[in-house]
């Protein structure tokens, strides 16, 4: 399997949706937290949906953790997420495996005929198992920061205030047939991500990721959402990179709050 396998991973082939409302373009504003008080601020930059202001952008993610992600109650307690499914390459068809654990803990698993290849985080090592070679390593410093990057538990309209995290509301665009609010969030780790929500179903159509460090430009298209305890999660996810498709997935199987714990994160020994 190798590296052309491992790229699956580093760009969000998972993800739970966001749902958004319109906003006029010239009542954006983007938001951040330079002009809220330290004391405030540490409060706020751990809070996934934090009360928004008043303003147009903040009553629209006010109404995207409401409303898309079932409000702060039901993903309050939601901890973990385990799916499993088929995912298509080039070079052929595989078993996935995924476990994810809030705020960041992730591990996959991909089982191919010439054995299973792993990647994981475990909140401070990204690391990975490439078959046939049985010896878990830790990721260079390019793939662990991809990674890390998609080991994000939800979506990156979470925890607005986030230190280094900006997010502006950008047009209002067709795609593929619906038409789309285009969200942008902007991190300090050097990824800029584009959220194109349907403005008709409020469920996210197709995200697209530029790493600002590189210029590679990464898409998702999501299809087929079902709800699992009030979080909206896509069943079918396709993939590409730089314009070239990559990967489909298809979701067989969803559990939430599986009994995931960190220490099942670690690289093996």
């Amino acid at each position: 399997m190798g590296q052309s396998l491992l790229r699956t991973f580093f760009y969000g082939t998972l993800g739970l949706a966001v749902l958004i409302s319109s906003v006029s373009a010239k009542d954006a504003k983007a938001i951040t937290l330079d002009a809220v008080e330290d004391e405030v601020a540490v409060i706020l930059r751990q809070t996934a949906m934090p009360k928004m202001g008043l303003d147009r952008l903040g009553s629209i993610l006010t109404r995207c953790y409401n409303v898309g992600f079932g409000g702060p109650d039901n993903w309050a307690k939601v901890h973990s997420l385990r799916v499993s499914g088929q995912l298509t390459l080039e070079a052929g068809e595989f078993e996935f495996n995924s476990y994810q654990k809030k705020p960041h803990y992730l591990k996959m698993t991909i089982q191919g005929r010439r054995g299973a290849m792993q990647a994981g985080y475990d909140g401070d090592v990204a690391w990975q198992v490439l078959a046939p070679d049985p010896a878990a390593v830790e990721m260079d410093a390019a793939q662990a920061r991809s990674f890390i990057h998609s080991a994000h538990f939800g979506n990156h309209l979470l925890y607005p205030y986030a230190l280094g995290k900006q997010i502006e509301y950008l047009d209002t665009v067709p795609v593929d047939g619906a038409i789309c609010h285009q969200i942008r969030v902007t991190l300090e780790s050097e990824f800029q991500v584009d959220y194109f929500v349907d403005i008709r179903t409020y469920l996210e159509c197709k995200t697209i990721m530029t790493d600002l460090r590189t210029g590679k430009v990464s898409e998702t298209l999501a299809e087929d959402y079902i709800r699992e305890s009030g979080i909206p999660i896509a069943r079918k996810v396709v993939s590409s990179e730089n314009g070239v498709w990559i990967s489909t997935f298809k979701l067989d199987k969803i559990t939430v709050n599986s009994g995931v714990m960190p220490w099942m994160f670690k690289m093996p020994k």
